[in-house]
């Protein structure tokens, strides 16, 4: 708030009256830093982090996770699992409108997860729904008419969803941004510009103020939320690309919350009180576009693999990062350190022999990786070890966000700095990246043992035989195939001023801000 003098301290004291909250104090706006231009606010098309923390303040879907990791009602208030594990009937909560006024319904829902399936919405996320009764054959043209997919409206208020099979891991789906409800009327009368201040509608907490490109978004209170809220009215998510411009905004109180540090800033700022470790679901790696030459040759992928020393990496990233081994991370079932090639020089020159290349006369490879200090500072320690053990010359090709994602859809290179952040906590949500028909599969391979693997554990009831499945999988994914090799267990980590209450940033890095607090 800003301070009065003389006569406008009357007005000062009216203006802190009117903005109380219910929890009794004054309303404040909160500022955080975005890394990235988001590439769509689409949440059916949504497919990186980007957009997350965005979207989870804007909407919400039938289901969320609470502080506990644990499904809890958001829409839905109750639901119910049929004895067979296939049917899901969800009761949406009574009397929650959109910010416009309009009562929401489940057919919001149905039209919502149709739009996810349609082959033109192109959604990365599609094959998530390919557990419900035809909507895999719907998303592959096989199937035009939507009536025949699982997904009903009973009423108004009733949404059931059924599934081909049991599924051990399914409920986390309805927690998930794609699966948010749409209004489809709006989205057939402003086409692609539904997304844009003035014609977005919401469900959430908050809504889509203003967004002034490469600059700034800006979220106010949604006075017609069905829940309750904090003393945050405005949210101001600031684009700032460079990690010293956004730690300086933070030192002179123009963010509140700020993450991707640079690792320079990390060896000074992770002693201070303001500085904050958050647990995260997320794996960095090496991943290769198996189509492009010369990595279509499994001897050259696995020649680079065992020459990184990942001993070094916890070293080079300080604070909370962690080399890996599997690509499932820890805290995840399926998670095994004891996965993945290890370090070794010597049998990397072998390997890089039998790809029938020639050391005397150097390899050059082209890595595509976004312009941020971690990638980069990665980039650089991969371009030293495979020019050291390999003899292998590595030339950097960085680019902004959303050049990078362009790039990485087109498989314009042969080599790129991929991650994998957890959109629910199951060791599915990251093997199925690899699916033969995944669309968040950049690596162009497929496999049907692979496939089978994934597939055959997702319906099983028996964690052993989950985790055997999965061992299995990534003994093809890490070590036969070497499709990606993981390099890092990534933390979150940031700053928060002190003034700053109720930031709740979970392991999937959902920053849920409605509960969100600031001291005066």
């Amino acid at each position: 708030m800003k301070s009065f003098r003389g006569s406008a301290l009357l007005s000062g004291l009216c203006l802190l009256f009117v903005t109380a909250t219910a929890w009794g104090g004054p309303s404040r706006s909160f500022s955080f830093r975005l890394p990235g231009e988001p590439e769509t606010l689409d949440w059916n098309k949504a497919h990186t982090t980007i957009e997350t923390n965005l979207l989870v303040n804007l909407m919400e879907g039938l289901l969320t996770f609470d502080e506990k990791m644990r499904v809890a009602p958001a829409l839905a208030q109750s639901w119910e699992v049929s004895a067979d594990g296939r049917t899901y009937t969800f009761h949406l909560r009574p009397g929650v409108k959109w910010s416009d006024g309009v009562p929401l319904r489940a057919q919001d829902f149905v039209a919502s997860w149709k739009r996810l399936l349609s082959p033109l919405t192109a959604a990365s996320y599609a094959y998530l729904l390919f557990d419900v009764e035809g909507a895999e054959f719907y998303n592959k043209g096989a199937l035009t008419d939507f009536n025949q997919v699982g997904v009903r409206a009973v009423d108004d208020q009733t949404f059931r969803v059924k599934l081909l099979r049991p599924v051990a891991h399914w409920l986390y789906i309805p927690t998930f941004w794609v699966t948010f409800p749409i209004r489809e009327e709006l989205i057939d009368k402003y086409g692609s510009a539904w997304e844009k201040p003035g014609k977005m509608v919401t469900v959430g907490p908050y809504t889509l103020s203003s967004y002034d490109l490469d600059s700034k978004l800006v979220l106010k209170a949604n006075p017609l939320y069905w829940g309750k809220r904090g003393n945050v009215e405005e949210i101001v998510a600031r684009i700032v690309k460079d990690d010293s411009t956004a730690l300086n905004l933070y030192e002179t109180s123009k963010l509140d919350f700020l993450t991707h540090l640079s690792t320079v800033d990390l060896q000074r700022l992770s002693g201070r009180k303001d500085f904050r470790v958050f647990p995260y679901l997320k794996t960095g790696y090496l991943g290769f576009a198996l189509n492009n030459y010369p990595v279509a040759n499994v001897h050259l992928r696995r020649a680079v693999a065992q020459a990184i020393d990942k001993g070094q990496i916890s070293r080079i990233l300080h604070a909370g990062h962690a080399q890996a081994g599997s690509f499932v991370p820890p805290g995840v079932l399926g998670h095994d350190p004891g996965l993945g090639l290890r370090f070794d020089p010597v049998a990397a020159r072998r390997e890089l022999k039998l790809a029938g290349l020639d050391p005397s006369r150097p390899l050059q490879l082209e890595l595509l990786l976004p312009n941020w200090d971690l990638e980069l500072t990665l980039g650089q320690f991969v371009q030293e070890q495979l020019k050291k053990n390999l003899g292998l010359t590595v030339v950097l090709q960085p680019f902004d966000h959303k050049t990078f994602r362009s790039n990485l859809d087109l498989h314009a290179y042969a080599v790129f700095a991929g991650s994998w952040a957890a959109d629910f906590p199951d060791p599915d949500n990251f093997l199925s990246v690899f699916l033969s028909g995944a669309g968040n599969n950049r690596s162009t391979w497929k496999n049907e043992k692979y496939d089978e693997l994934v597939l055959g554990a997702r319906d099983a009831m028996n964690l052993e035989f989950r985790k055997r499945s999965y061992r299995e999988a990534q003994q093809l994914l890490l070590e036969r195939e070497v499709v990606l090799v993981p390099l890092y267990y990534e933390s979150n980590l940031g700053l928060v001023k002190p003034v700053v209450q109720g930031l709740h940033l979970n392991p999937l890095n959902y920053l849920y801000l409605k509960d969100l607090v600031l001291s005066p």
